[in-house]
């Protein structure tokens, strides 16, 4: 309803052809995410595969046709056949100056523990970003690019790449932008490295008393900080941090006290 009324507009309006397509297909592309996001997957499908015959030379639209289709199948964390990866990677390569298609396929790879394969599509996405100045993309492509490192670390895999890759992408991304998430996770990998540390403590403690910084961000240091605390029995540090929570309402946070309180009674 919504593409039919933007296309009768745009006739009612005369407006040149080259416009007219383009905010057809911009009506197209908005009809199509809200639907996926809805989870209404088989008329986001049925539209995506509609909207191609009347626009069949747009790679964008044959992209979000497959990012449609293979939705659910990623949802379920079931391996994908090789010929399903295959057609997502061809998918990718017709929008190959996207940014945002190479972040999906990088997120498709690590949903598949092929973590190399998404290591190289986010470096990708970070040398395009580059290559276009798109400073959004490329503060997007290092974090997440460590983002993915830090979770092969925090799941005691041994390897020195991934602790240097998120040490690289963080350090990089914080010469853009002073980012609250490229200091929590370098904070995180301090923790990841030397839980019971000094420095553990003063980097998390950097980030949940920092003024500014979202929520979000801060309740997951304040987690960690939890954490790193009680396993050191520091508790004046503890009720400080506890009264922190109260404060913002982490529930999360005052959950876990609980718990390890619990333990350390017992």
């Amino acid at each position: 309803m919504f593409v039919a009324t933007i296309s009768a507009k745009t006739k009612e309006k005369n407006f040149p052809s080259s416009h007219a397509q383009l905010l057809e297909e911009w009506s197209l592309f908005q009809a199509i995410t809200g639907l996926s996001e809805t989870g209404k997957t088989l008329e986001a499908e049925a539209l995506c595969t509609k909207g191609l015959k009347h626009f069949p030379e747009q790679p964008t639209l044959y992209l979000l046709l497959r990012q449609v289709q293979c939705k659910s199948l990623l949802q379920s964390h079931k391996e994908l056949p090789d010929a399903i990866l295959e057609e997502l990677r061809k998918a990718v390569m017709s929008n190959s100056t996207s940014v945002t298609a190479w972040h999906w396929l990088a997120q498709v790879y690590q949903c598949q523990g092929m973590m190399v394969a998404a290591e190289m599509c986010y470096r990708k996405s970070l040398q395009l970003a580059s290559q276009q100045g798109n400073w959004n993309g490329k503060l997007s492509s290092l974090l997440r690019l460590a983002k993915l490192a830090l979770e092969i670390c925090m799941a005691n895999i041994s390897n020195d790449h991934w602790q240097s890759l998120v040490q690289e992408a963080t350090m990089e991304a914080l010469k853009l932008s002073l980012c609250p998430v490229g200091v929590l996770l370098q904070a995180l990998l301090q923790y990841n490295r030397k839980m019971g540390s000094r420095e553990t403590r003063r980097m998390l403690e950097r980030v949940v008393y920092q003024l500014g910084y979202p929520e979000t961000v801060v309740s997951v240091a304040r987690w960690y900080l939890l954490r790193h605390l009680y396993a050191k029995d520091d508790y004046e540090l503890i009720d400080v941090l506890i009264g922190n929570a109260k404060a913002n309402g982490d529930v999360r946070t005052l959950e876990l006290d609980k718990k390890l309180s619990a333990a350390t009674s017992s």
